[in-house]
């Protein structure tokens, strides 16, 4: 329910509340109650459901998304839920993206919920995917109901949240700590944001407040505002309509980067999603969450072919000192992931162990880096904590020559298991290599090398990397791609038995290398980094390349190790340029220098149009080593580009990833002409 900012702290705090009348959450920065202790459901019923006509308003919807300002305990959220859930006639989908300054702990949410006995269903399965721990700020996607409700929340101002959200939004639920308690929020910059992020068809309103300052802010924007009666007590409340937006019919100016607008989405029913490595599957679970029948080609004789192939990968956050675009991502991206292995490893689908990652200081820029990031992240165990040499050997299992950063959620994954388990009731075609993609009056035919023809297929998504580089869409893209060797290393578990009398790998160890707590009695270790190499042998050189990097922080553990003894596997995996992955609608590139001939000049307030794309085609690609981290977060943006819903991550973020962002920055930079 806060969405206010009685601090300016950059990073989100959890909520700090006292409690009322047994469950009913206080808050001492604004000086009063979440919700009424004798009849908050009620209230959110008739304020926020009645105000917004539903559930009539989306029985005629495939999707329907509400926008919160104030997430607070999450009633209204449970509320709209279960009207949905008992709703004869409802959306197939229903989206609920919200805003929180302040978000409760895990346990506080717990507490809360007991206030609402009937919401008990839907509260377990909110508290169940609540984080236990510190919530940063940015988009946090969850997924539920099997992907038929999606809960986006955004941690942050609620201005700046909505100013930045990338989606469109069909009813309001403005909430929020009232305009006299929490006037940071209610300025005419919130409701700039909530016209902005409106749908343009139109939208609908509804809050608890009268105030005028609410009532101007929403009329200045273009809602029409009327005046009802309050709930019990209460003498008003309001509903707003905002009319349909008229596209503009002269352009957009540079400010606007129209190069970065989404091509309108069609209704999809098939995809195809070339490349059956994480990427693919990942695209291919999220696709049929939202119903679509997906076909998944794979060139190779099986799934995870390349570098998801491998036994064991490293889930580690990825966490910056200056929180830029690039931290942020990754942030999100890990967030995503861990929040999805977690629940298929939970069911038994996925082969993962959240032993926790120690990070260990290697050299003094590593030092300096720990310790800004902690500067940044401090009082926050939950999330990452530093370690002393004796505290981190203790985690770890061994002596360590160093300490380092800690990161209690992080752990490791068996890769297969996950691509099986994304990919589960998918139709997969091996052993097809698609060498074309070209359109008929049906839609995307796709050939394979053999000359059989696949399809038609609505769309198409392209997930693998040498795939990338060989279709004529995106031949283009291999100038700011490149293929990396990787080699990893394996040993018996009982070699570490061997170096120090007992088996002591506790946690996984991240170094200039990595190594694994044993699974299956195997531990993993390594990895190479060599670029342009595109030989897959397995080489004694590499593992003696991984057994020196290892003797710098395990030396009683290196020196049993023989490169010609060693287990281990090479793959290919691909790095981009700025080292973000690609993701997004397929820039027609010729196209593309034709429509934005003049970047160079600079000239702000000339005007342009949307930039053209290949009609229905789909990039997902140039995760590098990072795509444990990366792949389901990209996958859930191009599934909700795909279907026209709401996107999982913040404008500026989006823009960073956009496929076409190497054209336009070429283009600005005279590096590329017309």
């Amino acid at each position: 329910m806060t969405s206010g900012t009685p601090s300016e702290n950059t990073d989100a705090i959890a909520g700090d509340i006292t409690w009322r009348d047994g469950n009913v959450p206080f808050s001492p920065h604004f000086g009063d109650v979440y919700f009424s202790p004798k009849d908050g459901l009620a209230e959110s019923r008739y304020v926020f459901l009645d105000g917004n006509n539903l559930p009539a308003a989306w029985q005629t919807r495939d999707n329907f998304t509400i926008g919160e300002t104030g997430f607070g305990t999450g009633l209204n959220f449970l509320a709209a839920w279960q009207c949905w859930t008992q709703a004869p006639k409802r959306s197939k989908r229903l989206h609920f993206v919200t805003v929180e300054k302040y978000p409760l702990s895990h346990d506080d949410m717990i507490r809360a919920h007991q206030s609402w006995p009937e919401l008990s269903d839907f509260s377990h399965q909110l508290v169940d995917i609540w984080p236990n721990e510190t919530m940063l700020p940015g988009t946090h996607r969850f997924i539920l109901n099997e992907g038929a409700i999606s809960l986006t929340v955004l941690i942050g101002d609620a201005a700046d949240c909505f100013g930045d959200y990338d989606g469109t939004v069909d009813c309001w639920f403005l909430d929020g700590f009232t305009p006299s308690r929490n006037a940071d929020m209610w300025q005419p910059k919130l409701f700039d944001a909530l016209a902005s992020a409106s749908s343009d068809d139109g939208a609908t309103l509804a809050t608890f407040s009268s105030a005028r300052i609410v009532r101007d802010g929403l009329k200045d924007v273009g809602f029409a505002v009327r005046k009802l009666q309050g709930f019990n007590h209460k003498r008003n409340m309001i509903i707003a309509t905002l009319p349909a937006k008229a596209p503009p019919d002269t352009g957009l100016k540079i400010a606007d980067d129209p190069w970065f607008i989404l091509p309108k989405a069609h209704a999809h029913q098939s995809v195809a999603v070339i490349g059956a490595g994480m990427a693919g599957a990942a695209c291919a679970q999220a696709l049929r969450h939202r119903g679509c029948d997906v076909h998944l080609f794979e060139k190779n004789t099986h799934t995870a072919s390349a570098a998801s192939g491998n036994a064991v990968a490293m889930l580690e956050p990825y966490l910056t000192v200056d929180n830029a675009i690039m931290g942020r991502f990754y942030e999100a991206g890990f967030r995503f992931s861990h929040h999805m292995i977690k629940r298929l490893a939970e069911a038994g689908l996925v082969d993962a162990d959240f032993c926790g990652v120690l990070s260990m200081v290697t050299d003094p820029r590593t030092q300096e880096r720990q310790n800004g990031l902690m500067a940044r992240l401090p009082d926050k165990p939950d999330l990452v904590k530093a370690l002393n040499r004796d505290e981190a050997s203790t985690a770890f299992g061994l002596p360590l020559p160093a300490g380092g950063l800690f990161y209690p959620n992080a752990g490791w994954v068996n890769p297969p298991s996950f691509v099986n388990a994304l990919s589960d009731g998918t139709s997969i075609h091996l052993s097809t290599e698609i060498v074309t993609i070209s359109d008929d009056t049906s839609g995307k035919i796709l050939t394979s090398r053999d000359g059989v023809q696949h399809g038609p297929f609505d769309a198409v998504i392209i997930a693998g990397s040498t795939e990338t580089g060989q279709l004529s869409q995106t031949a283009w893209l291999s100038a700011h791609m490149q293929p990396v060797r990787g080699q990893i290393s394996t040993f018996p578990q009982n070699l570490v038995s061997d170096a120090h009398g007992r088996e002591t790998i506790r946690c996984v160890l991240s170094h200039k290398g990595y190594i694994t707590p044993a699974r299956k009695g195997v531990h993993v270790f390594g990895a190479t980094f060599a670029r342009d190499d595109t030989r897959t042998d397995l080489r004694e050189s590499d593992h003696a390349v991984n057994i020196a990097q290892l003797a710098d922080v395990l030396p009683d553990v290196a020196k049993v190790l023989s490169p010609g003894d060693l287990g281990g596997r090479a793959a290919l995996r691909t790095v981009t340029t700025d080292h973000l992955p690609i993701v997004g609608p397929a820039p027609d590139y010729d196209a593309f220098l034709l429509a934005y001939p003049d970047l160079d000049k600079g000239k702000n307030y000339a005007r342009y149009f949307n930039a053209p794309y290949y009609k229905d085609v789909y990039i997902c690609t140039g995760f590098g080593a990072r795509g444990l981290i990366a792949a389901p977060l990209a996958a859930e943006i191009l599934a909700s580009e795909i279907c026209a819903m709401p996107l999982p991550l913040e404008k500026q973020l989006m823009h960073a990833i956009h496929p076409a962002r190497f054209i336009i920055r070429g283009l600005k930079r005279r590096k590329i002409t017309a």
